[in-house]
């Protein structure tokens, strides 16, 4: 297979910042055909997936109602052929991520991130090793843009620099979806490192460490936005896990792993680590 190499500026940015963007990762017309696939599902009465509830007050009950509900679907990728092929067991993500991990990598995490026109959600400011709390810093993270992402339609934003700051505890609020950077905290961290936009074109891909801090916020715009993340790891890292879904193997000893459905890879389970700590009062979310 190719043996990929950063540029001179994505790995500055890498260092420096905790994340870099490739442009046209994959050709524009393969990320709307995934993203026909995706949309093919969320209009079901029943995605039949493991979904996250929009927080949004419910819109009716027509397909495409429902679909305005989901926020993400977990476990996604390896159950399609053309999503796993053209994008979590490709030649062009596993070949950068082989630059990071070496030769024998696996998916570790998963997942369809929707934010529908006018009613998609914000997810909170945190970091992926936050929330999973199994003290891995080292996978890598990928996140790729089906339709277009950006400022009006709540593209990612990153602070740059805060990989470096270590996993920091996270919360819940009472107005929480799920565990998230202290509030307080996080302003701070804008006031002193400011914050980036990260705006895709479909096939575009951001690549993050697992503690940067990073955040999506809700979509206003007469635009949806459609993208596929996940998580590669190797067994080197990830002794253990927390999540009861299964890994699957993308490369192996340098040789791509093509078979569908992917070969699931044996990772020891362990308990999940419980609830996050609730916070004492509950201050307006960080936008």
């Amino acid at each position: 297979m190719n043996n990929w190499e950063p540029t001179k500026e994505q790995l500055a940015d890498w260092q420096t910042k905790g994340y870099f963007t490739i442009r046209g990762a994959i050709p524009r017309d393969n990320a709307i055909e995934l993203r026909g696939v995706i949309k093919d599902f969320l209009l079901r009465p029943d995605p039949g997936l493991k979904t996250d509830a929009d927080p949004m007050d419910p819109m009716g009950d027509t397909p495409q109602a429902r679909a305005a509900r989901f926020r993400k679907l977990s476990g996604f990728g390896p159950r399609l052929p053309l999503i796993w092929h053209h994008y979590y067991g490709s030649e062009a993500m596993t070949s950068v991520a082989r630059y990071f991990l070496g030769d024998t990598i696996f998916l570790k995490f998963n997942s369809c991130f929707v934010k529908p026109a006018r009613t998609g959600s914000a997810t909170p400011w945190h970091q992926d090793n936050g929330l999973w709390r199994d003290g891995e810093t080292e996978p890598f993270n990928f996140w790729m843009a089906l339709d277009p992402a950006t400022t009006e339609n709540g593209c990612l934003q990153f602070i740059p620099g805060s990989h470096k700051l270590g996993i920091i505890p996270h919360i819940v609020y009472e107005d929480s979806i799920h565990g998230e950077l202290p509030r307080d905290k996080v302003q701070q961290m804008i006031a002193d490192s400011g914050v980036e936009h990260c705006e895709l074109e479909s096939g575009d891909v951001v690549c993050w460490h697992s503690s940067i801090c990073h955040y999506s916020p809700p979509n206003p715009s007469p635009h949806g936005r459609i993208a596929i993340a996940g998580v590669y790891s190797t067994p080197q890292i990830t002794r253990r896990r927390q999540y009861p879904q299964p890994y699957y193997w993308v490369l192996r000893n340098g040789e791509l792993c093509t078979a569908f459905p992917p070969e699931q890879a044996d990772v020891t389970e362990v308990s999940w680590p419980g609830p996050f700590p609730a916070a004492e009062k509950t201050p307006a979310p960080v936008s």
